[in-house]
């Protein structure tokens, strides 16, 4: 793969400048990666920086894709957001990050580690350190063995048969079967097979089995790389298969960009009191024709609604109900409902508490953000959803600072489908406490 080497000089934990072409020019060489360039940045901002962001387009530019050597995920970015932002912008390219550090090499844990955490220790002891490299060079197990396998005695990996038999399973699903990501999970949950945990499969752990090259008896580990290491499990032809099926199913899509749901949190079912939550549903079907068409459906739902002594189904489409919400402020306009609902002392404290929901709906946001990113550096989500929490912080930021005079109240609800939808929801959340939807009326509570 081609290699891209990148530092900045002005982050405290870079290596000398000779060191760090080197570092790369060892890392490349154990890998059999090909240096396409190496890059020493000194311009501030860190993650931000002109250099930085020509080396960003040229990546953007190139869908064949790059591995960026990074010494640790500070080179690329101050904070955790920013190192998120580039993370996916990488990702987009069908390219990706690797650190020069034994212990965390994944960039997101590496930035949980050195960013959030600032101060704690990422390095182990030299002797420990020396032993776990010695260990590897010898082409023995460090931690657990991958699944399909068990370590003897002296740390070499042995097949167990049960897991190996599910391993083969996998690829050959996915490679002989054209069996996609979601159906494998499916299968092997709905058969009851469980992980070596006892645990349901998912995406990623799926994902994880196909793309780990043990499986072929490749051992890899602080930058070594040892073929004929150990028995395989799958044969090269059909692991090399798998791959490629991978990186034509990588180019990234993320997840679609979910579009927000202009009442949320404004919205209660009128029956039992729960909240309104948006919901999103997409169905696909033949028709008589062999006509393949495919439909979207967005709605706000009861969540009571799978408790059915507690509740029944009760739905509005997105459109029908934001109409009529929009047709009842219009009313509530010309008749100085609206307006009223603001004015003196009692219209004071609403707003200033309007405005101190938007602000923690920022905080909430920023919290949600970082805990998934944890989540992501776990393996427990993919980095396409990390987004998603980044849009809904923008999102919550772009809110913080909007507000309605009573004065622009007209105006805005004249001009409503021009408005952007950050400002029709903060608008929607300054001045309306509750809406109540039943099955055929709608209350709204100023």
């Amino acid at each position: 793969m081609r290699v891209i080497g990148y530092c900045n000089n002005l982050v405290d934990s870079c290596q000398e400048q000779s060191d760090f072409p080197s570092s790369v020019g060892s890392f490349s060489d154990q890998y059999n990666h090909q240096i396409n360039s190496i890059v020493q940045d000194d311009v501030a901002p860190i993650g931000a920086s002109p250099n930085f962001r020509s080396l960003l387009d040229l990546v953007e530019k190139d869908s064949a894709g790059y591995l960026i050597v990074i010494p640790d995920a500070r080179h690329i970015g101050s904070d955790l957001e920013s190192v998120a932002r580039n993370i996916i912008s990488i990702e987009k390219a069908n390219s990706s990050f690797y650190c020069l550090n034994d212990d965390y090499p994944d960039v997101l844990q590496n930035a949980l580690i050195h960013i959030n955490a600032p101060g704690v220790s990422v390095s182990k002891s030299n002797n420990i350190k020396d032993g776990m490299q010695s260990r590897a060079m010898s082409g023995k197990s460090l931690g657990k063995p991958p699944f399909g396998y068990l370590t003897d005695e002296s740390g070499e990996f042995t097949i167990t048969d049960p897991e190996a038999v599910v391993v083969r399973q996998i690829f050959e699903m996915y490679v002989n079967q054209d069996m996609g990501l979601r159906k494998v999970v499916q299968f092997l949950n709905d058969s009851n097979i469980r992980t070596r945990r006892g645990k349901s499969w998912n995406i990623v752990t799926v994902r994880d089995i196909l793309k780990n090259s043990s499986y072929i008896g490749t051992y890899q580990r602080f930058g070594l790389r040892l073929i004929r290491n150990h028995d395989s499990i799958v044969n090269t032809d059909l692991f090399r298969a798998a791959q490629d099926k991978v990186r034509e199913r990588r180019k990234y899509k993320g997840f679609p960009t979910l579009e927000p749901y202009l009442l949320s949190s404004l919205c209660q079912c009128g029956y039992c009191g729960n909240t309104m939550m948006g919901v999103t549903r997409k169905q696909n079907w033949k028709r008589q024709g062999g006509e393949r068409v495919k439909n979207t459906y967005r709605y706000y739902q009861c969540q009571s609604k799978g408790n059915q002594g507690t509740c029944s189904y009760h739905t509005w489409t997105t459109n029908k109900l934001e109409a009529r919400v929009l047709k009842m402020l219009t009313t509530m306009v010309q008749n100085g409902k609206l307006e009223k609902s603001v004015s003196g002392q009692k219209g004071e404290v609403k707003l200033r508490l309007a405005a101190e929901n938007r602000f923690t709906k920022v905080v909430s946001a920023e919290k949600r953000f970082v805990e998934f990113m944890k989540k992501t550096a776990r393996g427990e989500s993919v980095v396409g959803r990390l987004e998603l929490y980044l849009q809904a912080l923008d999102n919550a930021r772009d809110q913080a600072f909007i507000s309605c005079t009573p004065e622009e109240v007209a105006a805005l609800i004249k001009t409503w489908k021009e408005q952007p939808f950050t400002r029709q929801q903060a608008f929607l959340n300054e001045y309306i406490s509750l809406i109540t939807v039943k099955d055929r009326s709608v209350r709204i509570s100023l």
